[in-house]
C-alpha cells in the first residue's frame, strides 16, 4: 500500500480520464469497447446506443441506460445508482458514524463542515460502490429540490476495500462533491466521493466539474441555488467519468437498518426498502 503514496494521484486520474475518452478510429473502439463489455461481463442491451456507436472507453462508462429497464419505484426514496450497497447506518447523537468497521467518521467533515451538516445528527447513511461493470450516472434519490452544491478538494485514493481498510478517514479525504437536496422527507445529501482514475465528477445540473487541470489548486467551493433547482426521484444529478463511491446521508431515520445486508446490488430507482430484510 505505501508504494501507492508517492503516485501523484490526481494527474494519474486526469490523464487516465483523458486518455480514457479520446476517440477512437472505429474499428478499434469497438474492439476495445467489446472487450471491455466481455471481461465485466455488462449487458450492453440495455444502454440507448447499441455497442458499435462509441467512440471510446470513457462514452461506454457513461453510457445512458434504456428508461424501461430502470422503472422508478413509486415510493419515497430510490436507490441512486447502480452499483453494490456497502452498508447502511444510523448516525450517532454526536454526529459520527462508521462507515469503515471499527472507524468512526464526523458526518460534518463527510460533509465538507458545511453548514447544513448539524441537521443530518441522527440521521442515516447508505454508502454504495459503483464498479467498472456498472453505468456511472447517480440519480436523486428523491423528489425535491437541490438548495446547494458543494467541491470538497481532496485526495484521490482507489475506494476498493482493500484501500479502505488501509487508508485512515478515507472517506474524508478524498475529493468529494456534495448535492443538498431538500424533499418531503428532509434534507439528503448525496456525496459524490472521487478515486483513483476517475477523471471527473461532472453536475447535471450545473456546470460544476472536477479535475480540469489538477496542476491548480482550488479552495472548497459552496454555490447557493437561488432560486433552488428541482429535480424529480430518478433524476439524473451527475456523472462519474470512470467509478467510484456515492454516500447519501438522510436528515431522518426512514428505515430499520439493523436488517440491511452488505454487498447488495441495486439498481437505480429501486426502492430503497426492499433492501431491508424481510420487507
Amino acid at each position: 500500500m505505501q508504494w501507492i503514496s508517492y503516485i501523484p494521484k490526481s494527474y494519474l486520474s486526469w490523464f487516465v480520464g483523458t486518455m480514457a475518452n479520446l476517440p477512437l478510429p472505429k474499428p478499434f473502439a469497438n474492439l476495445l469497447v467489446g472487450w471491455f463489455a466481455r471481461a465485466y461481463k455488462i449487458d450492453c442491451s440495455l444502454a440507448t446506443r447499441p455497442m458499435e456507436s462509441f467512440s471510446s472507453i470513457g462514452s461506454f462508462f457513461t453510457r445512458e441506460l434504456r428508461p424501461e429497464v430502470r422503472p422508478i419505484a413509486d415510493c419515497d426514496i430510490t436507490s441512486p445508482v447502480d452499483g453494490t450497497l456497502r452498508s447502511a447506518q444510523n448516525i450517532s447523537t454526536a454526529g459520527d458514524v462508521s462507515l469503515v468497521k471499527g472507524r468512526n467518521y464526523a458526518i460534518s467533515r463527510l460533509l465538507g463542515d458545511d453548514p447544513l451538516a448539524a441537521r443530518f445528527a441522527q440521521g442515516q447513511v447508505w454508502n454504495f460502490y459503483l464498479s467498472p461493470q456498472d453505468a456511472h450516472h447517480i440519480f436523486s434519490p428523491v423528489q425535491g429540490s437541490v438548495i446547494r452544491s458543494v467541491h470538497v478538494p481532496g485526495k484521490l485514493w482507489p475506494v476498493n476495500d482493500w484501500a479502505i481498510a488501509a487508508v485512515d478517514g478515507l472517506f474524508v479525504v478524498n475529493e468529494r462533491v456534495v448535492s443538498f437536496i431538500e424533499s418531503p422527507v428532509g434534507l439528503v445529501a448525496v456525496v459524490m466521493v472521487g478515486a483513483t482514475n476517475v477523471g471527473r465528477i461532472a453536475l447535471s445540473y450545473t456546470d460544476l466539474e472536477t479535475n480540469r487541470a489538477p496542476w491548480r489548486r482550488h479552495p472548497q467551493r459552496a454555490i447557493e441555488h437561488a432560486p433552488p433547482i428541482s429535480v424529480a426521484r430518478g433524476e439524473k444529478v451527475g456523472t462519474f467519468k470512470m467509478g467510484s463511491t456515492v454516500v447519501v446521508v438522510f436528515e431522518h431515520r426512514h428505515f430499520d437498518v439493523s436488517s440491511v445486508g452488505e454487498s447488495i446490488k441495486v439498481r437505480y430507482g429501486q426502492d430503497l426498502a426492499t433492501l431491508c430484510r424481510g420487507s
